[in-house]
């Protein structure tokens, strides 16, 4: 009689139970693999696509292109200078090589010359030179001027030139300006911009354009008149005999 309990044959059943055992373990983890959050799952899409942002210093400014100065509104074009230069962030030691370039005819030559001779130190040195020398000579005493300016014809005329005035005044405070504005108006209109009370320089301008509109709605001889065409010339050669 053959005995059943092979040695070969228990050794093949051990074999057996741990293979299934083995399946049964590797399904398991692939179950709880599965169940993770999303932010333990690496995959190589996840690094290729968190790209750092760019930071603020790397994005480019819109390039601004600053208008020659050939001697005429020095105020008006040394504004423009130095907010180019500040929006561009330009370095005070650079900013006279690049003013050069957008130099031109008179005001050229003033500055080859003025740094032939070592004059232009300094960046502020070269804006009050420009000043001194390009400002025209009405502007020597710009406050006198604008405590004596007055309306002479339009408001907008009149306010032109207060703003021509005030631009070369620093450190006199808004309520002053405002004050000297309003007492510069015509008669007729100063009264009425008093009686509103205008809180700022543009309250009073709009307040003076008003006034003035109903002035000429009730006298319209007021209003300026366009220019005519010159008459023809009649002509003197004498009448021709026929």
């Amino acid at each position: 009689m053959s005995n059943s309990s092979n040695p070969s044959d228990k050794l093949e059943d051990a074999l057996l139970r741990l293979t299934q055992q083995q399946s049964s373990m590797t399904a398991k983890i692939d179950e709880l693999l599965m169940r993770l959050p999303p932010l333990f799952h690496h995959t190589p899409s996840s690094t290729t696509s968190s790209q750092p942002s760019p930071s603020p210093a790397s994005v480019h400014k819109m390039k601004l292109d600053v208008p020659r100065f050939d001697g005429s509104d020095p105020s008006g074009w040394i504004f423009k200078i130095n907010q180019f230069f500040e929006y561009h962030d330009t370095p005070a030691h650079e900013r006279l090589t690049i003013a050069l370039f957008y130099m031109e005819g008179r005001a050229l030559a003033w500055f080859q010359w003025m740094t032939s001779n070592g004059q232009l130190t300094s960046w502020p040195v070269f804006l009050q030179a420009l000043q001194t020398r390009f400002a025209p000579s009405q502007y020597k005493d710009p406050t006198g001027a604008l405590f004596k300016l007055t309306q002479k014809s339009t408001v907008n005329a009149y306010l032109a030139e207060f703003e021509d005035l005030a631009n070369h005044v620093v450190g006199l405070p808004a309520p002053f300006l405002l004050r000297c504005f309003i007492s510069g108006l015509s008669l007729e209109i100063r009264r009425d911009v008093q009686a509103m009370q205008p809180l700022t320089l543009s309250q009073a301008a709009g307040f003076a354009r008003l006034q003035e509109d109903k002035l000429l709605d009730v006298h319209p001889s007021l209003r300026p008149r366009p220019p005519y065409p010159p008459s023809p010339t009649p002509s003197r050669n004498p009448p021709s005999l026929q």
